[in-house]
């Protein structure tokens, strides 16, 4: 490379080397025929994408990770997708407030448990899938501990340490 070559891509850049435009997750698997309004990404520092959500069927959620795994600069992919449809959005019942009732020795009763279960609280680096999985054997079952919690908690994605959450006893089926 001479002098006037350096200069010239100083001042203007090379001219022969085209920039490559990089699409997102979403426009990348809509290319392909996939909705990803069901989804989440999540991208991490080694280069890998993070997916959650829901796909319909076994061989969709297959079809989603091998198109993004695909993508350019994407180191590996790591799958977090519920197979299945969503379970409806659940309507939060409003809360039971028991009244407290005088004893005879005038000491207030203890109100009753709204959501049968124990408790955990949240450590940092935790996410409601690893408590799920810790709790029950399966990730895919965060969204029991994310309704019996609406009341700390707006989001399934966003917990903090220290908060103290409900882990609902799962009905048998």
């Amino acid at each position: 490379m001479g002098f006037m070559d350096k200069l010239s891509n100083i001042l203007g850049g090379d001219k022969s080397v085209k920039k490559e435009t990089v699409k997102g997750p979403s426009t990348v698997l809509r290319e392909h025929g996939i909705d990803p309004s069901d989804l989440k990404f999540a991208f991490n520092q080694d280069g890998s994408i993070s997916i959650s959500g829901h796909a319909k069927d076994q061989s969709e959620c297959d079809r989603i990770c091998e198109v993004i795994k695909n993508i350019p600069n994407v180191s590996g992919v790591t799958n977090h997708i519920i197979v299945g449809a969503p379970e409806p959005a659940a309507v939060p019942e409003p809360a039971v407030v028991v009244a407290e009732k005088e004893v005879e020795s005038g000491e207030a009763a203890e109100p009753a448990s709204e959501i049968p279960g124990r408790t955990y609280t949240v450590k940092s680096g935790d996410t409601l899938w690893a408590i799920a999985a810790e709790m029950y054997g399966s990730g895919g079952k965060y969204m029991k501990i994310f309704e019996a919690n609406t009341n700390i908690l707006d989001n399934p994605d966003k917990i903090r340490p220290g908060q103290e959450l409900v882990i609902p006893d799962l009905e048998e089926s």
